[in-house]
């Protein structure tokens, strides 16, 4: 399930809110043996990237489970750091945490059609104390309260859910909102020319901006090449 876009930050008794993190988009699946396996939002293998998230997983000793959560890297105070996640292959310097928000199934049970919230109730129930795994914490109705706090810090934004939203597998939408608190632009690359010296990859890189009413079709094409 994904979020759709909300304009501004807002206030509701309805709704609970949620600090984005920045990651890798993470639905965990343990059989019923209580192996996991990771997988990203478009369907590809992630344990041979973080395979010691599966490993973190598998100590949790469930069966027939699916998880939805973030893989995230964490700087020196302990704050997410997407950067740091694409070097931590190269160089793993930086603790690497698989951060749980959601439920779909516990214990060979769907639990799609249940609230969000009674879905997050589950998920604390069943985490144990295990290092290398966070469940992510909410508030309710104090919305522009937390997106104040996380633009203030330079996070990416926050979530708004729905508390009565049932989780809708693949789809996107209006009951979970993603609220920015600082700008981004998608840019294509155009064509580059080859360093002049061994030790640079690159001379010089051209780049395009998209423009904004043409992004969501831009995100739509470019994993189908």
């Amino acid at each position: 399930m994904a979020a759709a876009s909300g304009k501004e930050p807002f206030a509701s008794p309805d709704w609970i809110f949620e600090s984005k993190v920045d990651g890798y988009r993470a639905i965990t699946v343990i059989d019923s043996i209580g192996k996991a396996r990771l997988w990203s939002r478009n369907h590809l293998p992630l344990e041979p990237k973080f395979p010691t998230i599966q490993e973190t997983v598998n100590e949790l000793k469930l069966r027939s489970t699916v998880q939805d959560g973030e893989i995230v890297a964490l700087d020196k105070d302990g704050v997410a750091r997407f950067q740091l996640l694409q070097q931590w292959q190269k160089r793993p310097t930086a603790p690497v945490v698989l951060y749980l928000f959601d439920l779909l199934r516990s214990d060979g049970r769907d639990i799609t059609g249940k609230t969000v919230l009674q879905r997050r109730d589950r998920l604390e129930q069943i985490i144990n104390s295990v290092s290398g795994i966070q469940v992510g914490g909410y508030v309710e109705n104090r919305g522009i309260d937390l997106y104040r706090l996380v633009k203030g810090k330079g996070f990416e934004g926050i979530f708004a859910k729905r508390k009565s939203s049932t989780y809708r597998p693949g789809k996107r939408s209006p009951d979970w909102l993603k609220i920015k608190a600082r700008p981004q632009q998608e840019f294509v690359v155009c064509g580059f020319t080859e360093g002049k010296r061994q030790s640079q990859t690159f001379w010089s890189v051209a780049i395009g901006r998209i423009p904004k009413r043409t992004t969501a079709l831009f995100r739509s094409l470019r994993y189908r090449v």
